[in-house]
């Protein structure tokens, strides 16, 4: 049961007020009402905003400033005869708006209707302090009002006086004016300062009663007073024991929880942060209070005892505070350089620094190119622009240096294997092209590495190989291959005598062509007597590879030759004519008719054929027992042959392309007979047939001998004619001599005679005959 009461502004009415304080307006107070309380003693809270069981409502009475007390209003509310049946218990006064702006409790009051002759009016009074009395604005009806207490005490008084007056009456009225009927309640409130505070009482009158116990402090708090009646005074009901009544000093209002003032940076040392209104006497600080890492933290603060929040609460509140990221000025960059090896490469990082940030993506690799690594700042870093996202990175490894060889270097081709392959080892993938210098002598084709050729024709050509950059090396430098191509026109005629010669290197030409097969000269210059200008002469294929395993391998053997398919000796004016007077006809010694010497030995090898550039012994005079010929000396038959001889006449391309030749001939001769070691070599550039190449068989004047050493011409030995005609008058037939001499004399020479076919026969060593020569390309 509550045994202290008083008078409550609500929160409603002190907003009220306060508004009107500031704006300098008045509030209208125009209702009051009293309640039951719900059949409950209570205490009134500012919070309330209406009586817990009103019972009646009506205007007020009175409003008059108390004498006693600043800021005191009393309000007096009277309640008709026609309402009752109820207990007084609270009562409030209202705005003309209706909203409660005071309430009060009270000692149960009974309100009884007219009952009996018995009064049913009841009087109340309710003591208001507010901030500023004169901002209520009261609308009262006076007519209510009763009697005063001062009026009634007047009446009775002068009533006692009177001897006719009831005499036990002025007792009664001094009994009921020294009745104190209202407990004291603390008058408004206060709320702790920091000094000392006494509380203004409602109800207090220290004529009355005496007030004991706490009656002053310093912290917020609840505090008890005693008040006693004086003497002569009693309270309601005839007691005048102390009654204990409570009084508050209510908690400061801390208006606002503390911020954290500036900022923090982690450094990785333990930091604290500052605290905007933050003041220790007031509040105590709690939760977490420093920290290391960057992050967010949460401090708490708690009001000390004589503070509250603005909410009235005194519990804790939380209070955010944080330690910013440190900055991380830039992203790393790749250190150095790294080259293509084939293991995993891990680059080197500048301004990397794993506690700062951490390393993703890809951190390593095998292959060339640019790769992205991620940097991630750790937990208390961030970039420069306060990102803490990835931020990517490239870094490369870069080609290694290419490289490049050929197998084979060089490559030659024939009309057997017309393509070959040249293989481009190379480093790498990289994609190998090829060309070639001469498309018309060689084509290129690569698949891969293999680069194909083909030839096309005789020559050379250079075929260059490039490999262009791969995933992994650099593009090396190109190589070449130089290739031969000996590949020929199946027609003899259309080659080049340079072609013709490749062909007989290579040993391909029985693959090409045909005894028999011819190719066209010109012969220009004087032979001997004979003038010749641009005589053209087909010289024809004899033979391939003849007699190889004496007379050399890798040679074609032809014969000069024929004029519009006509086999022809060359002929001078001197045909068939003797002459030992030096003169240069086509017989085989100018100076006299023997045949000592042989072949190798005669006027007609050296300055008729030009087929060696040494004369023989004994050169100019007619020839003796004991003769000899020689091999050629350093002879350059390109630039310098024998002047007027066959040699001479020939086409210096051909000269360019012609082989010498190792040829095996009785050259003693001299009628010494049919003797072995007569038969001896000469080393040719041209030369006349044997009686044995031609004929083939056994020998008719010939030493036999030479047979061993000789065979027959493979064109001859195929049935082809062996008459010869004069290259002037081709319906003529004609005798040529032979290199064998007769081995039973001293004088003749065998030779392809005149009568029909081109029988052997012999002519002595002085006549003119005709020129029908052999040479070796």
């Amino acid at each position: 049961m509550a045994t202290t009461y008083g008078t409550v502004i609500t929160n409603a009415g002190a907003a009220l007020i306060a508004e009107c304080i500031l704006n300098g307006t008045k509030l209208p107070i125009t209702e009051a009402a009293v309640g039951d309380g719900n059949g409950e003693p209570y205490s009134p809270t500012p919070a309330q905003t209406e009586l817990k069981n009103e019972k009646w409502r009506g205007e007020i009475v009175s409003a008059t400033i108390s004498t006693t007390t600043a800021n005191m209003i009393d309000v007096k509310i009277v309640i008709g005869e026609d309402v009752g049946g109820f207990v007084v218990r609270e009562a409030a006064i209202y705005s003309d708006d209706g909203v409660m702006v005071a309430v009060c409790n009270t000692p149960d009051t009974e309100k009884v209707a007219i009952s009996g002759g018995v009064s049913g009016k009841l009087t109340m009074l309710m003591h208001i302090v507010v901030a500023d009395a004169s901002v209520l604005q009261f609308v009262i009806n006076p007519a209510l009002d009763t009697v005063s207490q001062e009026d009634l005490t007047a009446a009775v008084t002068a009533h006692n006086k009177d001897p006719e007056a009831h005499p036990d009456l002025a007792e009664r009225i001094d009994a009921i004016t020294h009745t104190i009927s209202v407990v004291p309640t603390q008058n408004g409130s206060l709320t702790y300062t920091g000094s000392e505070q006494t509380p203004s009482w409602n109800g207090y009158n220290p004529e009355m009663m005496d007030i004991g116990g706490t009656t002053k402090a310093t912290d917020a708090g609840t505090y008890e007073v005693q008040f006693t009646p004086k003497k002569g005074y009693t309270w309601t009901g005839g007691g005048s024991e102390a009654k204990t009544v409570q009084w508050t000093i209510g908690r400061a209002t801390v208006a606002t929880i503390p911020t954290q003032s500036g900022s923090l940076t982690y450094d990785g040392n333990s930091k604290s942060p500052t605290w905007a209104d933050y003041d220790s006497s007031k509040l105590t600080l709690g939760g977490t209070t420093s920290g290391i890492n960057a992050g967010s933290y949460t401090a708490t603060f708690t009001p000390t005892a004589n503070y509250q929040w603005p909410d009235s609460s005194t519990a804790a509140k939380n209070a955010a505070w944080s330690i910013g990221r440190a900055t991380v000025s830039a992203a790393p960059t790749q250190s150095g350089t790294l080259t293509y090896t084939g293991s995993v490469l891990t680059p080197q990082w500048s301004n990397y620094d794993p506690a700062k940030l951490t390393l993703g993506g890809d951190s390593s690799g095998v292959n060339a190119g640019n790769y992205d690594a991620t940097f991630t700042p750790t937990e208390n870093y961030q970039w420069s622009g306060g990102g803490t996202g990835p931020q990517t990175v490239q870094w490369t490894i870069g080609k290694a240096a290419g490289s490049l060889s050929l197998n084979p270097q060089t490559l030659t081709l024939n009309s057997t294997t017309k393509s070959g392959t040249i293989t481009a080892v190379r480093a790498g993938d990289g994609t190998v092209t090829a060309e070639s210098n001469a498309t018309g002598v060689a084509s290129v084709s690569v698949s891969g590495n293999t680069v194909t050729v083909t030839g096309k024709s005789y020559g050379t050509a250079v075929i260059t190989v490039h490999v262009a950059a791969g995933t992994n090396y650099t593009a090396p430098a190109s190589k070449t291959c130089n290739v031969t191509v000996n590949v020929f026109d199946d027609s003899l005629s259309a080659n080049t005598w340079a072609a013709i010669r490749a062909a007989s290197d290579a040993n391909e030409a029985a693959n090409v062509w045909s005894v028999g097969d011819t190719k066209p000269i010109n012969l220009n210059g004087t032979v001997g007597t004979l003038a010749l200008s641009n005589l053209q002469v087909d010289t024809f294929i004899v033979g391939f590879n003849h007699n190889a395993s004496r007379e050399g391998s890798n040679r074609i053997h032809w014969a000069i030759g024929k004029i519009s398919g006509t086999q022809v000796a060359l002929c001078d004016s001197n045909y068939n004519s003797s002459y030992t007077d030096g003169r240069k006809g086509f017989n085989t010694n100018h100076g006299g008719n023997y045949n000592y010497g042989g072949w190798k030995g005669c006027d007609a090898r050296y300055d008729i054929l030009g087929s060696t550039n040494k004369q023989p012994s004994g050169y100019g005079s007619s020839p003796s027992s004991g003769r000899v010929g020689y091999d050629p000396q350093s002879y350059d038959i390109v630039n310098s042959p024998v002047a007027n001889t066959l040699m001479a006449a020939l086409p210096k391309d051909l000269r360019q392309v012609m082989k010498s030749v190792t040829k095996f001939t009785d050259n003693v001769a001299g009628g010494t007979g049919d003797v072995a070691g007569n038969v001896s070599s000469s080393v040719d550039y041209l030369f006349r047939f044997a009686e044995k190449e031609i004929y083939g068989g056994s020998r008719t004047y010939a030493n036999s001998y030479e047979g061993g050493y000789q065979e027959q011409y493979q064109y001859f030995k195929a049935g082809n004619n062996k008459q010869l005609y004069r290259h002037d008058n081709r319906g003529t037939a004609v005798w040529a001599p032979l290199r064998s001499p007769h081995c039973n004399n001293n004088y003749t020479f065998s030779a392809v005679g005149a009568g029909a076919g081109g029988g052997v026969d012999y002519y002595n060593a002085y006549y003119c005959g005709g020129l029908f020569a052999g040479f070796t390309v």
